[in-house]
């Protein structure tokens, strides 16, 4: 069974392209040709809608990213019909060969984390039988509730071939509230505490590529912090959040790239999705809106890398 860490550098270097497209159903602000001549806003509506928008999108960037993060918050305000499209945007994801990451960042003690990773990750035990649920390839997993409730994520990658990412060092302006806060017992920010213990958890979990599938979110907004944590975790495949609509510049998401081009994804949503400026945009014109979006990205970050040595 191949490791999700390997499955990732694959995708990678087919693509030619660490850029993951996000996913963030927002209905209010989809063009109107989507929405348009689909009657009341039933279940079924929202569900239909949600699912046509997002396999436009990844028909448009099948080819130039490696993988499409959905976040879960965007789909569960939506409620049932919201999971319903969160299901359909997984299967058209895997039909176009996109690797899925599902950011929810859950997490609970450990009872409660074997049901996340068995929904996400693994399988539900149904009537005496195991079955898929989301079967997702990769998901968010917050780290505060201690090592122990981390454990069931990392079993079921080892167990199903997929992977985790902790949150860490976070994009936003209040992050540093309590990811900062320096612990007495080693004189140390937190953030660094759990980059310790995301090394020790993927330490088994290391693939033929040299990265492990146990990796952390750090956000490309703080720059020299994502350096050092860069430094710390050698292996770690992070996922780079904060690029394009919150504020990060492809010169601070290179900080959390390895010398070899590898060892971190970039997510933008917003500023692919939702960028294309009029509600009435055609959908040739949103298409390549999409496109010419995705593409930059990537030639920026390549740039960045390029530059930085």
């Amino acid at each position: 069974m191949q490791l999700f860490s390997d499955r990732l550098v694959e995708s990678i270097r087919k693509t030619g392209s660490p850029c993951v497209t996000g996913l963030d159903p927002r209905v209010h602000q989809m063009p109107a040709f989507i929405k348009s001549g689909r009657g009341a806003p039933t279940r079924a509506t929202v569900r239909a809608v949600i699912a046509d928008f997002h396999e436009l999108v990844m028909d448009t960037v099948a080819g130039l990213a490696p993988a499409v993060k959905p976040q879960l918050a965007f789909f569960e305000q939506y409620g049932s019909a919201g999971i319903q499209a969160f299901e359909d945007t997984v299967q058209a994801a895997k039909e176009r060969g996109l690797l899925v990451i599902a950011d929810g960042k859950r997490n609970d003690v450990d009872s409660t984390a074997e049901a996340y990773a068995a929904a996400f990750l693994g399988e539900a035990d149904i009537f005496g039988g195991k079955q898929k649920i989301f079967d997702v390839d990769a998901m968010t997993v917050t780290p505060y509730l201690g090592r122990d409730s981390m454990v069931p994520y990392v079993d079921a990658c080892r167990q199903h071939g997929k992977g985790i990412f902790i949150v860490l060092k976070t994009s936003n302006p209040g992050s540093g509230d309590y990811q900062d806060q320096v612990l007495e017992a080693t004189g140390r920010p937190l953030y660094e505490s759990i980059a310790q213990t995301i090394h020790d958890l993927g330490d088994g979990l290391v693939g033929e590529s040299g990265y492990s599938s146990i990796g952390p979110v750090i956000g490309a907004t703080f720059p020299d912090t994502a350096a050092r944590l860069r430094a710390l975790l050698p292996r770690a495949f992070i996922l780079v959040t904060g690029y394009g609509a919150q504020g990060a510049s492809a010169e601070g998401v290179a900080a959390c790239f390895n010398t070899d081009g590898l060892g971190a994804i970039v997510n933008s949503s917003r500023a692919i999705t939702y960028s294309f400026g009029n509600e009435n945009v055609s959908k040739a014109e949103f298409v390549h809106s999409v496109r010419e979006k995705t593409l930059r990205m990537r030639d920026e970050i390549a740039a960045a890398l390029t530059a930085s040595g």
